[in-house]
């Protein structure tokens, strides 16, 4: 193992993670701010507005998601998983559990959050897979010792 992999394999998790909140910031402001047809008429007003509170949401979720997030991309690395499946399970689960709560009543606008909020989970889980998790795992394999792939 070489110390260069290792220092890059620092720069790249947080740079993935950052990477990956942010889109799912925006994903999110995006989907939530559309629910409603009679907004501004305006696409450049609308689309700055949308931006602005993607980047608002982002800074919301991240602190929120962190110990979970962290725990799992610390085993993630730790185990070399690199399926983009594993990705994106992680973010539809974390989006499920972080903004569905457990005695909220099912109706309408509730399953259409939830599906809106599980959705930019999974764009964050390929965002972060396609900056970070494609190379993870700080061990080097070869033939003999390489994981089982899904």
């Amino acid at each position: 193992m070489s110390f260069s992999r290792i220092i890059a394999r620092l720069m790249m998790v947080p740079i993935g993670l950052f990477c990956a909140i942010l889109a799912t910031g925006i994903f999110l402001a995006f989907a939530l701010l559309t629910m409603d047809p009679h907004q501004a008429s305006d696409p450049e007003i609308q689309s700055i507005f949308t931006l602005f509170w993607g980047v608002v949401i982002a800074a919301m979720l991240g602190p929120l998601s962190a110990t979970p997030t962290l725990a799992f991309l610390l085993v993630a690395e730790l185990l070399s998983w690199r399926s983009l499946y594993i990705y994106l399970g992680f973010g539809l689960a974390l989006s499920l559990f972080a903004f569905h709560l457990p005695q909220e009543a099912q109706d309408q606008v509730a399953t259409a959050l939830d599906m809106r909020a599980m959705a930019s989970g999974l764009v964050g889980g390929f965002v972060y897979w396609l900056i970070a998790g494609r190379g993870a795992g700080v061990v080097k394999r070869n033939a003999a010792n390489k994981p089982k792939s899904f």
